[in-house]
Protein backbone atom coordinates (compact mmCIF):
# COMPACT_ATOMS: atom_id res chain seq x y z
CA UNK A 1 0.00 0.00 0.00
CA UNK A 2 1.43 3.46 -0.90
CA UNK A 3 2.59 5.48 2.10
CA UNK A 4 1.22 8.72 0.64
CA UNK A 5 -2.04 9.79 -1.00
CA UNK A 6 -3.75 7.33 -3.32
CA UNK A 7 -6.31 7.80 -6.06
CA UNK A 8 -9.00 6.81 -3.55
CA UNK A 9 -7.89 9.32 -0.92
CA UNK A 10 -7.51 12.03 -3.58
CA UNK A 11 -11.10 11.47 -4.73
CA UNK A 12 -12.34 11.69 -1.16
CA UNK A 13 -10.34 14.89 -0.72
CA UNK A 14 -11.86 16.27 -3.91
CA UNK A 15 -15.35 15.51 -2.57
CA UNK A 16 -14.55 17.05 0.82
CA UNK A 17 -13.18 20.24 -0.70
CA UNK A 18 -16.41 20.62 -2.68
CA UNK A 19 -18.85 20.28 0.19
CA UNK A 20 -19.34 16.54 0.63
CA UNK A 21 -19.24 15.81 4.35
CA UNK A 22 -20.62 12.26 4.50
CA UNK A 23 -20.44 9.14 2.41
CA UNK A 24 -22.03 5.75 3.01
CA UNK A 25 -20.72 2.34 2.19
CA UNK A 26 -19.36 -1.10 3.03
CA UNK A 27 -15.69 -2.10 2.76
CA UNK A 28 -15.04 -4.84 0.23
CA UNK A 29 -11.90 -6.53 -0.97
CA UNK A 30 -11.75 -4.31 -4.07
CA UNK A 31 -12.59 -0.90 -2.56
CA UNK A 32 -10.43 -0.98 0.59
CA UNK A 33 -8.34 2.01 -0.60
CA UNK A 34 -11.32 4.24 0.26
CA UNK A 35 -11.17 2.96 3.85
CA UNK A 36 -7.39 3.34 3.99
CA UNK A 37 -7.73 7.08 3.34
CA UNK A 38 -7.17 9.30 6.36
CA UNK A 39 -7.37 13.04 6.92
CA UNK A 40 -9.33 15.70 8.77
CA UNK A 41 -10.75 17.19 5.58
CA UNK A 42 -12.07 13.96 4.10
CA UNK A 43 -15.78 13.12 4.23
CA UNK A 44 -16.72 10.71 6.96
CA UNK A 45 -17.58 7.19 5.75
CA UNK A 46 -20.64 5.87 7.56
CA UNK A 47 -20.72 2.11 7.46
CA UNK A 48 -24.03 0.43 6.58
CA UNK A 49 -24.97 -3.26 6.41
CA UNK A 50 -26.04 -3.49 2.76
CA UNK A 51 -24.99 -1.52 -0.29
CA UNK A 52 -28.61 -0.70 -1.08
CA UNK A 53 -28.71 1.25 2.18
CA UNK A 54 -25.65 3.25 1.14
CA UNK A 55 -27.48 4.62 -1.89
CA UNK A 56 -30.77 5.07 -0.01
CA UNK A 57 -29.01 6.99 2.78
CA UNK A 58 -27.28 9.25 0.27
CA UNK A 59 -30.66 9.86 -1.39
CA UNK A 60 -32.38 10.53 1.95
CA UNK A 61 -29.71 13.01 3.01
CA UNK A 62 -30.03 14.97 -0.24
CA UNK A 63 -33.82 15.13 -0.13
CA UNK A 64 -33.76 16.37 3.46
CA UNK A 65 -30.95 18.91 3.19
CA UNK A 66 -29.80 19.41 -0.41
CA UNK A 67 -26.43 18.09 0.76
CA UNK A 68 -24.53 15.98 -1.72
CA UNK A 69 -23.04 12.64 -0.66
CA UNK A 70 -21.83 9.41 -2.19
CA UNK A 71 -22.29 5.67 -1.97
CA UNK A 72 -18.98 3.79 -1.84
CA UNK A 73 -19.51 0.36 -3.36
CA UNK A 74 -17.37 -2.64 -4.03
CA UNK A 75 -17.30 -4.42 -7.35
CA UNK A 76 -19.76 -7.00 -8.70
CA UNK A 77 -22.43 -7.89 -6.14
CA UNK A 78 -21.72 -4.76 -4.11
CA UNK A 79 -22.51 -2.50 -7.05
CA UNK A 80 -25.46 -4.66 -8.10
CA UNK A 81 -26.93 -4.48 -4.59
CA UNK A 82 -27.20 -0.70 -4.90
CA UNK A 83 -28.97 -0.56 -8.27
CA UNK A 84 -32.59 -0.42 -7.00
CA UNK A 85 -31.80 2.38 -4.57
CA UNK A 86 -29.82 4.26 -7.21
CA UNK A 87 -32.79 3.94 -9.56
CA UNK A 88 -35.18 5.48 -7.01
CA UNK A 89 -32.76 8.34 -6.45
CA UNK A 90 -32.06 8.95 -10.13
CA UNK A 91 -35.70 9.01 -11.21
CA UNK A 92 -36.55 11.29 -8.27
CA UNK A 93 -33.80 13.79 -9.07
CA UNK A 94 -31.51 12.97 -6.12
CA UNK A 95 -27.91 13.14 -7.36
CA UNK A 96 -26.44 10.04 -5.71
CA UNK A 97 -22.80 9.54 -6.66
CA UNK A 98 -22.16 5.81 -6.95
CA UNK A 99 -18.41 5.28 -6.66
CA UNK A 100 -17.70 1.59 -7.23
CA UNK A 101 -14.53 -0.38 -7.49
CA UNK A 102 -14.18 -2.59 -10.52
CA UNK A 103 -11.96 -5.65 -10.82
CA UNK A 104 -8.22 -5.30 -11.31
CA UNK A 105 -7.64 -3.74 -14.71
CA UNK A 106 -4.30 -5.42 -15.14
CA UNK A 107 -5.86 -8.87 -14.81
CA UNK A 108 -8.62 -8.40 -17.37
CA UNK A 109 -8.76 -10.04 -20.75
CA UNK A 110 -9.64 -8.09 -23.88
CA UNK A 111 -11.89 -10.95 -24.95
CA UNK A 112 -14.37 -10.70 -22.07
CA UNK A 113 -14.74 -11.94 -18.49
CA UNK A 114 -12.19 -14.57 -17.46
CA UNK A 115 -13.40 -15.49 -13.97
CA UNK A 116 -11.89 -12.77 -11.78
CA UNK A 117 -13.74 -12.48 -8.45
CA UNK A 118 -16.68 -10.05 -8.85
CA UNK A 119 -16.00 -9.55 -12.57
CA UNK A 120 -18.79 -8.37 -14.88
CA UNK A 121 -18.78 -7.72 -18.60
CA UNK A 122 -19.98 -4.15 -18.01
CA UNK A 123 -20.73 -3.13 -14.44
CA UNK A 124 -21.67 0.43 -15.33
CA UNK A 125 -24.40 -0.72 -17.74
CA UNK A 126 -26.67 -1.48 -14.76
CA UNK A 127 -26.69 2.22 -13.91
CA UNK A 128 -26.87 3.41 -17.51
CA UNK A 129 -30.19 1.57 -17.80
CA UNK A 130 -31.83 4.54 -16.03
CA UNK A 131 -30.28 7.03 -18.45
CA UNK A 132 -27.61 7.94 -15.91
CA UNK A 133 -24.07 8.86 -16.91
CA UNK A 134 -21.67 5.96 -16.30
CA UNK A 135 -17.94 6.64 -16.41
CA UNK A 136 -15.41 3.82 -16.46
CA UNK A 137 -11.91 4.87 -15.47
CA UNK A 138 -8.87 3.02 -16.73
CA UNK A 139 -6.10 5.26 -15.37
CA UNK A 140 -5.62 7.47 -12.34
CA UNK A 141 -6.19 10.52 -14.55
CA UNK A 142 -9.43 8.98 -15.83
CA UNK A 143 -10.54 8.38 -12.25
CA UNK A 144 -10.07 11.98 -11.15
CA UNK A 145 -11.61 13.36 -14.35
CA UNK A 146 -14.62 11.10 -13.86
CA UNK A 147 -15.06 12.33 -10.30
CA UNK A 148 -14.89 15.95 -11.47
CA UNK A 149 -17.52 15.38 -14.14
CA UNK A 150 -19.72 13.49 -11.68
CA UNK A 151 -19.65 16.43 -9.27
CA UNK A 152 -20.64 18.81 -12.06
CA UNK A 153 -23.54 16.54 -12.99
CA UNK A 154 -24.61 16.37 -9.34
CA UNK A 155 -24.64 20.13 -8.94
CA UNK A 156 -26.74 20.48 -12.08
CA UNK A 157 -29.12 21.97 -12.72
CA UNK A 158 -30.77 19.60 -13.05
CA UNK A 159 -29.05 17.62 -10.31
CA UNK A 160 -28.07 14.28 -11.81
CA UNK A 161 -26.65 11.18 -10.19
CA UNK A 162 -24.05 9.04 -11.90
CA UNK A 163 -21.89 5.94 -11.72
CA UNK A 164 -18.09 6.11 -11.46
CA UNK A 165 -16.29 2.79 -11.84
CA UNK A 166 -12.60 2.59 -10.91
CA UNK A 167 -10.51 -0.60 -11.03
CA UNK A 168 -9.16 -1.67 -7.68
CA UNK A 169 -5.53 -1.48 -8.81
CA UNK A 170 -6.11 2.10 -9.99
CA UNK A 171 -7.81 3.07 -6.71
CA UNK A 172 -4.69 2.12 -4.81
CA UNK A 173 -2.18 3.86 -7.08
CA UNK A 174 -0.27 6.88 -5.71
CA UNK A 175 -1.66 10.33 -6.41
CA UNK A 176 0.86 13.17 -6.59
CA UNK A 177 -0.94 15.80 -8.71
CA UNK A 178 -2.89 18.74 -7.24
CA UNK A 179 -6.54 18.26 -6.33
CA UNK A 180 -8.62 20.09 -8.95
CA UNK A 181 -10.85 23.03 -8.08
CA UNK A 182 -14.17 22.79 -9.92
CA UNK A 183 -16.05 26.01 -10.74
CA UNK A 184 -19.81 25.70 -10.74
CA UNK A 185 -21.52 26.24 -14.06
CA UNK A 186 -24.30 28.81 -14.25
CA UNK A 187 -27.87 27.60 -14.39
CA UNK A 188 -29.43 27.66 -17.86
CA UNK A 189 -31.30 30.92 -18.37
CA UNK A 190 -34.60 31.17 -20.20
CA UNK A 191 -34.95 32.31 -23.79
CA UNK A 192 -36.57 35.78 -23.70
CA UNK A 193 -38.90 34.90 -26.57
CA UNK A 194 -40.17 31.80 -24.74
CA UNK A 195 -40.81 33.87 -21.62
CA UNK A 196 -42.76 36.38 -23.73
CA UNK A 197 -44.84 33.54 -25.18
CA UNK A 198 -45.62 32.34 -21.66
CA UNK A 199 -46.56 35.85 -20.53
CA UNK A 200 -48.92 36.19 -23.49
CA UNK A 201 -50.48 32.83 -22.72
CA UNK A 202 -51.08 33.93 -19.12
CA UNK A 203 -52.50 37.27 -20.24
CA UNK A 204 -55.30 35.48 -22.14
CA UNK A 205 -55.98 32.97 -19.34
CA UNK A 206 -57.91 34.47 -16.42
CA UNK A 207 -58.07 31.16 -14.51
CA UNK A 208 -54.50 29.96 -14.05
CA UNK A 209 -53.67 27.06 -11.73
CA UNK A 210 -50.04 26.46 -10.73
CA UNK A 211 -48.50 23.01 -10.23
CA UNK A 212 -45.27 23.29 -8.21
CA UNK A 213 -42.71 20.50 -7.86
CA UNK A 214 -39.34 19.69 -6.41
CA UNK A 215 -37.55 21.88 -8.93
CA UNK A 216 -39.00 24.92 -7.16
CA UNK A 217 -37.53 23.60 -3.91
CA UNK A 218 -34.14 22.90 -5.50
CA UNK A 219 -34.06 26.40 -6.99
CA UNK A 220 -34.97 27.95 -3.63
CA UNK A 221 -37.81 29.71 -5.43
CA UNK A 222 -40.59 29.49 -2.82
CA UNK A 223 -40.85 33.29 -2.53
CA UNK A 224 -40.92 33.72 -6.31
CA UNK A 225 -43.66 31.06 -6.55
CA UNK A 226 -45.72 32.85 -3.91
CA UNK A 227 -45.27 36.20 -5.64
CA UNK A 228 -46.46 34.82 -8.99
CA UNK A 229 -49.40 32.97 -7.45
CA UNK A 230 -50.65 36.09 -5.68
CA UNK A 231 -50.12 38.26 -8.75
CA UNK A 232 -52.24 35.89 -10.83
CA UNK A 233 -54.74 34.98 -8.11
CA UNK A 234 -53.81 31.39 -8.95
CA UNK A 235 -54.38 28.40 -6.66
CA UNK A 236 -51.30 26.22 -6.17
CA UNK A 237 -51.14 22.44 -6.06
CA UNK A 238 -47.90 20.57 -5.44
CA UNK A 239 -46.32 17.29 -6.35
CA UNK A 240 -45.01 15.13 -3.52
CA UNK A 241 -41.54 16.63 -3.96
CA UNK A 242 -43.06 20.11 -3.70
CA UNK A 243 -44.85 19.49 -0.41
CA UNK A 244 -44.15 22.29 2.08
CA UNK A 245 -43.99 25.05 -0.53
CA UNK A 246 -46.19 28.07 0.36
CA UNK A 247 -47.00 26.45 3.71
CA UNK A 248 -50.09 28.02 5.29
CA UNK A 249 -50.82 30.27 2.30
CA UNK A 250 -54.54 30.68 1.45
CA UNK A 251 -53.78 29.97 -2.22
CA UNK A 252 -52.26 26.56 -1.42
CA UNK A 253 -54.48 23.58 -2.16
CA UNK A 254 -53.05 21.42 0.61
CA UNK A 255 -54.47 18.03 -0.36
CA UNK A 256 -53.57 15.56 -3.12
CA UNK A 257 -54.55 16.26 -6.70
CA UNK A 258 -56.23 12.83 -6.69
CA UNK A 259 -59.18 14.05 -4.58
CA UNK A 260 -62.33 15.04 -6.51
CA UNK A 261 -62.37 18.58 -5.13
CA UNK A 262 -58.95 19.20 -6.66
CA UNK A 263 -59.93 17.44 -9.87
CA UNK A 264 -62.85 19.84 -10.23
CA UNK A 265 -60.53 22.77 -9.64
CA UNK A 266 -58.11 21.59 -12.33
CA UNK A 267 -61.00 21.08 -14.74
CA UNK A 268 -62.29 24.63 -14.16
CA UNK A 269 -58.94 26.30 -14.85
CA UNK A 270 -58.10 27.51 -18.34
CA UNK A 271 -54.30 27.27 -18.01
CA UNK A 272 -52.14 24.80 -16.10
CA UNK A 273 -48.69 26.20 -15.33
CA UNK A 274 -46.25 23.52 -14.19
CA UNK A 275 -43.14 24.73 -12.39
CA UNK A 276 -40.18 22.51 -11.54
CA UNK A 277 -41.92 19.16 -11.96
CA UNK A 278 -41.52 16.22 -14.32
CA UNK A 279 -45.33 15.82 -14.26
CA UNK A 280 -45.01 12.09 -13.69
CA UNK A 281 -47.62 9.35 -13.82
CA UNK A 282 -48.13 8.82 -10.07
CA UNK A 283 -48.95 12.48 -9.54
CA UNK A 284 -51.25 12.72 -12.57
CA UNK A 285 -53.13 9.38 -12.62
CA UNK A 286 -50.95 8.45 -15.59
CA UNK A 287 -51.96 11.76 -17.23
CA UNK A 288 -55.67 10.90 -17.14
CA UNK A 289 -56.66 13.42 -14.48
CA UNK A 290 -58.75 16.43 -15.38
CA UNK A 291 -56.61 19.25 -16.72
CA UNK A 292 -57.04 22.39 -18.81
CA UNK A 293 -56.54 22.21 -22.56
CA UNK A 294 -53.92 24.96 -22.33
CA UNK A 295 -50.73 23.91 -20.56
CA UNK A 296 -47.31 25.45 -20.00
CA UNK A 297 -44.28 24.31 -18.05
CA UNK A 298 -40.97 25.64 -16.76
CA UNK A 299 -38.72 22.79 -15.75
CA UNK A 300 -35.39 21.11 -16.41
CA UNK A 301 -34.94 17.57 -17.67
CA UNK A 302 -36.30 15.77 -20.71
CA UNK A 303 -38.89 13.52 -19.06
CA UNK A 304 -41.67 16.10 -19.23
CA UNK A 305 -41.54 16.09 -23.03
CA UNK A 306 -42.92 12.54 -22.95
CA UNK A 307 -46.01 13.34 -20.85
CA UNK A 308 -48.66 15.56 -22.48
CA UNK A 309 -48.73 18.26 -25.15
CA UNK A 310 -47.58 21.71 -24.05
CA UNK A 311 -48.45 25.12 -25.46
CA UNK A 312 -45.23 26.50 -24.00
CA UNK A 313 -42.34 24.49 -22.56
CA UNK A 314 -39.33 26.32 -21.14
CA UNK A 315 -36.23 24.32 -20.17
CA UNK A 316 -34.44 26.69 -17.80
CA UNK A 317 -33.79 27.48 -14.17
CA UNK A 318 -37.10 28.07 -12.39
CA UNK A 319 -35.91 30.97 -10.23
CA UNK A 320 -34.46 33.03 -13.07
CA UNK A 321 -37.43 32.25 -15.30
CA UNK A 322 -39.90 33.48 -12.68
CA UNK A 323 -37.90 36.69 -12.30
CA UNK A 324 -37.98 37.27 -16.07
CA UNK A 325 -41.66 36.33 -16.21
CA UNK A 326 -42.59 39.03 -13.72
CA UNK A 327 -41.06 41.64 -16.05
CA UNK A 328 -42.67 40.07 -19.11
CA UNK A 329 -46.08 40.19 -17.42
CA UNK A 330 -45.52 43.90 -16.76
CA UNK A 331 -44.59 44.41 -20.40
CA UNK A 332 -47.67 42.47 -21.52
CA UNK A 333 -49.91 44.60 -19.31
CA UNK A 334 -51.03 41.83 -16.95
CA UNK A 335 -52.35 43.56 -13.84
CA UNK A 336 -52.52 41.87 -10.43
CA UNK A 337 -55.61 39.69 -10.19
CA UNK A 338 -57.95 38.67 -7.44
CA UNK A 339 -58.15 34.90 -6.83
CA UNK A 340 -60.54 33.38 -9.35
CA UNK A 341 -61.61 30.76 -6.79
CA UNK A 342 -61.47 30.53 -3.00
CA UNK A 343 -59.43 27.45 -2.07
CA UNK A 344 -58.68 28.41 1.53
CA UNK A 345 -61.15 25.87 2.89
CA UNK A 346 -60.37 23.01 0.52
CA UNK A 347 -58.16 21.09 2.92
CA UNK A 348 -60.67 21.34 5.75
CA UNK A 349 -63.47 20.17 3.45
CA UNK A 350 -61.55 17.15 2.17
CA UNK A 351 -60.26 16.07 5.57
CA UNK A 352 -63.69 16.43 7.16
CA UNK A 353 -65.23 14.28 4.43
CA UNK A 354 -62.58 11.60 4.91
CA UNK A 355 -62.91 11.71 8.69
CA UNK A 356 -66.66 11.17 8.38
CA UNK A 357 -66.20 8.09 6.19
CA UNK A 358 -65.96 4.97 8.41
CA UNK A 359 -63.51 3.41 5.96
CA UNK A 360 -60.99 6.25 6.22
CA UNK A 361 -61.62 7.83 9.63
CA UNK A 362 -58.78 5.96 11.36
CA UNK A 363 -56.36 6.95 8.59
CA UNK A 364 -57.20 10.63 9.05
CA UNK A 365 -56.67 10.23 12.79
CA UNK A 366 -53.32 8.58 12.04
CA UNK A 367 -52.20 11.56 9.95
CA UNK A 368 -53.33 13.99 12.64
CA UNK A 369 -51.49 12.08 15.36
CA UNK A 370 -48.21 12.25 13.46
CA UNK A 371 -48.69 15.95 12.72
CA UNK A 372 -49.21 16.59 16.43
CA UNK A 373 -46.33 14.38 17.58
CA UNK A 374 -43.44 15.08 15.22
CA UNK A 375 -41.69 18.49 15.10
CA UNK A 376 -41.42 20.75 12.08
CA UNK A 377 -37.62 20.59 12.17
CA UNK A 378 -37.69 16.79 11.97
CA UNK A 379 -37.63 14.81 8.73
CA UNK A 380 -40.43 12.40 7.77
CA UNK A 381 -39.75 9.55 5.38
CA UNK A 382 -42.48 7.39 3.87
CA UNK A 383 -42.21 3.87 2.59
CA UNK A 384 -44.46 2.25 0.00
CA UNK A 385 -47.08 1.29 2.59
CA UNK A 386 -50.74 2.14 3.21
CA UNK A 387 -50.13 4.25 6.32
CA UNK A 388 -47.28 6.05 4.61
CA UNK A 389 -49.46 6.73 1.57
CA UNK A 390 -51.91 8.48 3.86
CA UNK A 391 -49.27 10.54 5.61
CA UNK A 392 -47.35 11.30 2.40
CA UNK A 393 -50.46 12.50 0.60
CA UNK A 394 -52.57 14.09 3.32
CA UNK A 395 -50.24 15.60 5.91
CA UNK A 396 -49.81 19.36 5.91
CA UNK A 397 -46.09 20.01 5.61
CA UNK A 398 -44.73 23.11 7.38
CA UNK A 399 -41.66 23.50 5.18
CA UNK A 400 -40.04 22.11 2.03
CA UNK A 401 -37.67 19.13 2.26
CA UNK A 402 -39.40 17.76 5.37
CA UNK A 403 -41.28 14.97 3.55
CA UNK A 404 -39.79 12.16 1.46
CA UNK A 405 -41.92 9.81 -0.58
CA UNK A 406 -40.34 7.26 -2.97
CA UNK A 407 -42.71 7.50 -5.92
CA UNK A 408 -39.96 8.21 -8.43
CA UNK A 409 -39.37 4.54 -9.05
CA UNK A 410 -41.58 3.22 -6.25
CA UNK A 411 -39.12 1.12 -4.26
CA UNK A 412 -40.61 -0.79 -1.34
CA UNK A 413 -38.17 -0.82 1.56
CA UNK A 414 -37.05 2.80 1.11
CA UNK A 415 -37.82 4.40 4.45
CA UNK A 416 -35.81 2.37 6.95
CA UNK A 417 -32.42 2.78 5.19
CA UNK A 418 -33.10 6.25 3.74
CA UNK A 419 -33.63 7.56 7.29
CA UNK A 420 -29.93 6.99 7.93
CA UNK A 421 -29.13 9.94 5.64
CA UNK A 422 -30.83 12.86 7.42
CA UNK A 423 -30.26 11.26 10.83
CA UNK A 424 -26.51 11.16 10.13
CA UNK A 425 -26.69 14.96 9.90
CA UNK A 426 -28.35 15.13 13.34
CA UNK A 427 -31.91 15.61 12.07
CA UNK A 428 -34.56 13.72 14.09
CA UNK A 429 -36.05 11.44 11.47
CA UNK A 430 -39.36 9.59 11.44
CA UNK A 431 -39.57 6.60 9.08
CA UNK A 432 -43.17 5.51 8.40
CA UNK A 433 -43.44 1.91 7.22
CA UNK A 434 -45.72 -1.07 6.98
CA UNK A 435 -44.54 -4.39 8.31
CA UNK A 436 -43.36 -5.64 4.89
CA UNK A 437 -40.95 -2.87 3.87
CA UNK A 438 -38.62 -3.06 6.89
CA UNK A 439 -37.86 -6.68 6.04
CA UNK A 440 -35.83 -5.44 3.09
CA UNK A 441 -33.31 -3.76 5.38
CA UNK A 442 -33.58 -5.08 8.94
CA UNK A 443 -29.80 -5.21 9.13
CA UNK A 444 -29.73 -1.41 9.17
CA UNK A 445 -31.14 -1.49 12.70
CA UNK A 446 -27.56 -2.33 13.58
CA UNK A 447 -26.49 0.88 11.81
CA UNK A 448 -29.10 2.82 13.81
CA UNK A 449 -27.66 1.47 17.04
CA UNK A 450 -23.97 1.65 16.17
CA UNK A 451 -24.21 5.24 14.94
CA UNK A 452 -26.62 6.35 17.73
CA UNK A 453 -28.92 7.77 15.07
CA UNK A 454 -31.95 9.94 16.02
CA UNK A 455 -34.46 7.77 14.15
CA UNK A 456 -37.95 6.66 15.09
CA UNK A 457 -39.28 3.79 13.05
CA UNK A 458 -43.10 3.92 13.01
CA UNK A 459 -44.54 0.63 11.78
CA UNK A 460 -48.21 0.11 10.91
CA UNK A 461 -48.43 -3.68 11.10
CA UNK A 462 -51.29 -5.07 9.01
CA UNK A 463 -49.88 -8.56 8.74
CA UNK A 464 -48.45 -8.36 5.25
CA UNK A 465 -48.53 -6.33 2.07
CA UNK A 466 -51.69 -4.34 2.77
CA UNK A 467 -51.73 -2.35 -0.46
CA UNK A 468 -51.20 -5.44 -2.59
CA UNK A 469 -53.91 -7.25 -0.65
CA UNK A 470 -56.28 -4.41 -1.56
CA UNK A 471 -55.12 -4.54 -5.19
CA UNK A 472 -55.99 -8.22 -5.36
CA UNK A 473 -59.41 -7.53 -3.88
CA UNK A 474 -60.17 -4.70 -6.30
CA UNK A 475 -58.98 -6.54 -9.41
CA UNK A 476 -60.59 -9.86 -8.48
CA UNK A 477 -57.39 -11.83 -7.89
CA UNK A 478 -57.09 -14.42 -5.14
CA UNK A 479 -55.28 -13.15 -2.04
CA UNK A 480 -51.96 -14.91 -2.37
CA UNK A 481 -48.51 -13.95 -1.20
CA UNK A 482 -49.72 -10.94 0.77
CA UNK A 483 -50.24 -12.36 4.28
CA UNK A 484 -46.86 -12.52 5.99
CA UNK A 485 -45.24 -13.71 9.17
CA UNK A 486 -43.89 -10.62 10.90
CA UNK A 487 -41.42 -10.39 13.77
CA UNK A 488 -42.14 -10.06 17.41
CA UNK A 489 -41.11 -6.42 17.28
CA UNK A 490 -40.12 -5.95 20.92
CA UNK A 491 -37.68 -8.84 20.80
CA UNK A 492 -36.34 -7.70 17.45
CA UNK A 493 -35.64 -4.21 18.76
CA UNK A 494 -34.08 -5.60 21.92
CA UNK A 495 -31.63 -7.61 19.81
CA UNK A 496 -30.17 -4.29 18.66
CA UNK A 497 -30.65 -2.43 21.94
CA UNK A 498 -33.58 -0.44 20.52
CA UNK A 499 -36.60 0.20 22.73
CA UNK A 500 -39.96 -0.66 21.14
CA UNK A 501 -43.33 0.79 22.20
CA UNK A 502 -46.56 -0.71 20.92
CA UNK A 503 -49.62 1.54 20.99
CA UNK A 504 -53.02 -0.18 21.22
CA UNK A 505 -55.00 2.67 19.69
CA UNK A 506 -54.36 5.42 17.15
CA UNK A 507 -54.93 8.04 19.84
CA UNK A 508 -51.69 7.00 21.52
CA UNK A 509 -49.40 7.60 18.56
CA UNK A 510 -48.68 11.28 19.20
CA UNK A 511 -47.58 10.73 22.79
CA UNK A 512 -45.49 7.73 21.79
CA UNK A 513 -43.74 9.81 19.14
CA UNK A 514 -43.03 12.47 21.75
CA UNK A 515 -41.35 9.91 23.98
CA UNK A 516 -39.41 8.53 21.04
CA UNK A 517 -38.29 12.02 20.05
CA UNK A 518 -36.94 12.64 23.55
CA UNK A 519 -34.89 9.46 23.20
CA UNK A 520 -33.74 10.48 19.72
CA UNK A 521 -32.38 13.72 21.14
CA UNK A 522 -30.21 11.53 23.40
CA UNK A 523 -28.96 9.62 20.36
CA UNK A 524 -31.21 6.62 20.95
CA UNK A 525 -33.21 5.17 18.04
CA UNK A 526 -36.74 3.98 18.82
CA UNK A 527 -39.52 1.89 17.27
CA UNK A 528 -43.27 2.52 17.61
CA UNK A 529 -45.73 -0.19 16.52
CA UNK A 530 -49.45 0.15 15.73
CA UNK A 531 -51.37 -2.89 14.51
CA UNK A 532 -54.10 -1.81 12.09
CA UNK A 533 -55.42 -2.53 8.62
CA UNK A 534 -56.01 0.88 7.09
CA UNK A 535 -58.22 1.42 4.05
CA UNK A 536 -56.01 2.71 1.21
CA UNK A 537 -55.96 6.36 0.17
CA UNK A 538 -57.26 7.68 -3.13
CA UNK A 539 -53.67 8.42 -4.15
CA UNK A 540 -53.20 4.72 -4.90
CA UNK A 541 -53.96 3.64 -8.45
CA UNK A 542 -56.80 1.16 -7.57
CA UNK A 543 -58.82 4.15 -6.29
CA UNK A 544 -57.88 6.78 -8.87
CA UNK A 545 -61.07 6.59 -10.87
CA UNK A 546 -63.69 5.87 -8.23
CA UNK A 547 -66.99 7.71 -8.63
Amino acid sequence: MPSGPTVASAILELLGRHGVRRTFGIPGVHNLPFWDADGDDLPRIIGVRHEQAAAYASDGLYRATGELSAALLTSGPGAANAVAAFGEAYVSGSPVLAFASEVNYGLRSTGGPRGILHEMADQGAMFEAFGAPARRARTRQDAMASAVLALRDAWGPPATGSYIGIPTDVLGEPWTAPIPHIPRLPAPTPDPHEVSVLAELISTSPRVIIWAGGGVVAADADDALSSLAHRLGAPVVTSYAGRGLMAGDPLLVDVPVHEPEVGALLGDADLLLVLGSSFDGMNTKNWRMAMPERRAAVTLGSMITETVDWDCLISADVASTLTDLEQALDDTGVSPREPWVDVSGTRATVMARLAADPRTASAVAFVEQIEAGWPAEGATICDMAVGAYWYGGYSSQPRPRRLQYPVGWGTLGYALPAAIGPASAGIPTLAICGDGGPMFALGELATYAQESLPITLLIVDDGGYGMLRFDQQVYGHPERGVDLVTPEWTSLGAAFGITVEEVPDVSGISAALGRALDANHRGEPRMVIWRERLFPARTGSPRWFED
